[in-house]
């Protein structure tokens, strides 16, 4: 195995620990908000203004592109994003960098504390323990604005127990089927159940006639004001379409909380269609995990004839993505469902010359480990 491979992408600092620990030993018990809550109730604190990134695809992008733009303005910005690439301390950011050692040690600490107190019928996922500690920090150092990525769900994820000013919602399609809805309609009613009556701005990346409809009943119920965007332009324009959407509702957001808005440079994220220097070839790596995405990202990828090396669980559209690619290596990633698939570990010495990396965010944060690629700073 090489040496980058951890076996759990990202999970391998000491003060990883608590955050796993009741997910680790969960067993057959169920994940739900029951843990959360109570972990808020123990940590007893007020957070700043929120918005929350939600949909199917594209919110790392939007909400990245969305701090950036409340930073520009001046506000002091905490996101909470998930998961990691290379380290956990990323899923916590402050104005977009990952917050330091010291800092995630602090929060770690205090997680320690509380934990022991939770309700044992029930486990805190870690996406869950993420949300609400990033949160309690951001009110703790006194930041102005609060970013929370969704993690599996709206109404079902912790971002719901929070009173959010703004939301941004991203492409919905059908995923999670029978975890989070059962059907398009059900899956998009969950992810916009993380809303409430306080929202008022709310900005959406093109969507179906169903989900559309939804957003506007939901925008109408709320008494929320639609944010319009425009695509920022990148080589993947689906990239492009979420920075766009990003931007627009951070500077509503800033100007909301009495900022006004500012021009932000233009951002290249690590896995969104970068471009990185291998030791053997030039990498292309993308997070598309649907049809439309991996068109896109073969379409954008300044390469000739690569190896394409593509990741995708079961939970995904597996059978319409590896038809695009009927010439790729696909591999496994830790923790997820899959095929008896090689791990991305065993197969990628073998490379030579130019490599296109597709697959879910877990798949290339092991891409990014292997290259190196600096992830601390958006």
């Amino acid at each position: 195995m090489a040496d980058y491979d951890r076996g759990v992408t990202a999970q391998h600092l000491p003060a990883d620990v608590p955050f796993f620990a009741q997910w680790a030993q969960r067993g057959s018990k169920p994940r739900t908000l029951d843990s959360a809550i109570a972990l808020m109730t123990l940590l007893d604190f007020s957070p700043p203004p929120s918005l929350a990134v939600v949909g199917s695809k594209g919110k790392g992008t939007a909400a990245a592109a969305a701090s950036t733009s409340l930073s520009a303005s001046g506000l002091t910005t905490v996101a909470v994003t998930s998961p990691a690439f290379r380290s956990n301390r990323e899923r916590i950011r402050l104005d977009g960098r990952a917050i330091s050692d010291a800092d995630y040690r602090l929060i770690s600490s205090r997680l320690s504390e509380v934990l022991g107190s939770l309700p044992s019928e029930h486990y805190l996922s870690p996406s869950g323990a993420f949300t609400i500690m990033g949160a309690w920090w951001a009110s703790m150092i006194g930041a102005d604005v609060l970013v929370l990525e969704e993690g599996m769900g709206g109404k079902t994820d912790e971002v719901s127990l929070f009173s959010h000013r703004a939301m941004a919602v991203t492409p919905i399609f059908e995923e999670h089927i029978g975890i989070i809805g059962d059907d398009l309609r059900s899956v998009a009613e969950n992810l916009l159940g993380a809303g409430s009556d306080t929202i008022e701005f709310v900005g959406t990346a093109r969507q179906s006639p169903v989900v559309n409809a939804l957003i506007e009943q939901n925008v109408s119920d709320w008494g929320a004001d639609v944010v319009p965007s425009s695509p920022i332009a990148h080589a993947n324009p689906l990239i492009g379409e979420n920075l766009g959407l990003g931007h627009a509702i951070g500077a509503a957001l800033s100007e909301a909380l009495g900022r006004e808005a500012q021009p932000v440079p233009s951002l290249h994220l690590p896995g969104r269609t970068s471009i990185h220097h291998g030791p053997r070839g030039t990498w292309c790596v993308d997070a598309a995990i649907s049809p439309a995405g991996v068109r896109a990202a073969l379409a954008a990828a300044p390469l000739t004839n690569p190896t394409i090396v593509a990741s995708w669980p079961l939970s995904k559209d597996v059978a319409a993505c590896r038809e695009i690619l009927p010439g790729a290596i696909h591999v496994s990633v830790p923790g997820l469902p899959y095929p008896d698939l090689p791990r991305f570990a065993e197969v990628v010495e073998g490379l030579e010359g130019d490599v296109l990396a597709l697959g879910t965010i877990s798949f290339i944060a092991e891409v990014l480990e292997y290259l190196k690629v600096p992830t601390d700073l958006w």
